[in-house]
């Protein structure tokens, strides 16, 4: 099986997580900068009006800011792209309490959290707090989540012709859910794409479906516990190996993620 390439430009790049606040941030602890001394309390977007903000969980508040930083390190106004928001955990801190209420006694849900709950509450409070009209898509698909979507976005703006926004979150896990999912760092990355021909300076990447076997995922060249820690164990932290290939200090040229059984998806910086 071998599919059409698909020629894209990345023109900017957003990120926050435990230890980092920006993609030059990030970009540096994959360069082998130490850790700095304290954590992150956690992304307060802007764009996100005050009363709103307060309310809105960890997750939403991951994806809203580092797809802030990337429309604006692109240059571009937010609500001129078309998006596609991905988590491969959702927010399970909600799922844990809406869980444990219906199992209760007394069965009444906030209605906060309930909206909050559902698996695109980060893409809808992005499109309205940017009054986005164009489709926002929100991807589940647990360790492969960054492969889906970034086919997904990579389809949509070779085929439509449109600028992505495409943005993966994961918060740490809620402590009942510990004993199988082992996440407990904060994550989130965002990247602008454009069609090949946009007339904005970018990094051309060429993406490629083909037949696999039992493809693993590749080892990162950051030798940072920190960062492979997070990439083995986040599920929104596999698009490291591709922020490895897109930063201008790595020599590689391609690499291969699993997308599903008997498919991998090549990555080609050109």
């Amino acid at each position: 099986m071998q599919a059409k390439e698909l020629k894209c430009k990345i023109v900017g790049a957003g990120a926050w997580g435990s230890y980092f606040n920006s993609w030059e941030s990030l970009q540096q602890l994959l360069g082998g900068e130490p850790l700095p001394e304290t954590k992150n309390k956690g992304p307060k977007p802007s764009i996100i009006p005050a009363n709103e903000r307060r309310r809105a969980p960890l997750p939403v508040r991951l994806a809203v800011e580092s797809s802030c930083q990337a429309t604006q390190s692109a240059g571009l106004e937010p609500n001129t792209l078309t998006c596609v928001f991905a988590s491969g955990l959702g927010d399970t801190e909600l799922t844990d309490y809406m869980c444990k209420t219906l199992a209760s006694e007394y069965k009444e849900l906030s209605p906060t959290k309930f909206h909050n709950s559902v698996h695109n509450a980060p893409a809808g409070y992005w499109t309205i707090s940017t009054g986005t009209m164009s489709a926002a898509n929100s991807v589940a698909g647990y360790e492969e989540s960054v492969p889906l979507t970034l086919l997904e976005a990579f389809i949509q703006c070779v085929t439509e012709h449109k600028p992505m926004l495409v943005t993966f979150y994961d918060a740490p896990v809620a402590e009942v859910l510990r004993p199988i999912l082992s996440n407990q760092e904060t994550f989130a990355f965002s990247l602008v794409i454009l069609p090949a021909d946009a007339e904005i300076d970018g990094i051309e990447v060429t993406a490629e479906v083909t037949a696999a076997d039992q493809l693993a995922w590749p080892a990162l060249q950051s030798n940072s516990d920190y960062i492979t820690s997070m990439y083995a164990d986040n599920p929104s932290a596999k698009i490291l190996c591709l922020a490895e290939l897109i930063t201008t200090s790595n020599g590689s040229k391609s690499v291969t993620m699993p997308l599903s059984q008997g498919t991998s998806i090549s990555f080609t910086r050109t």
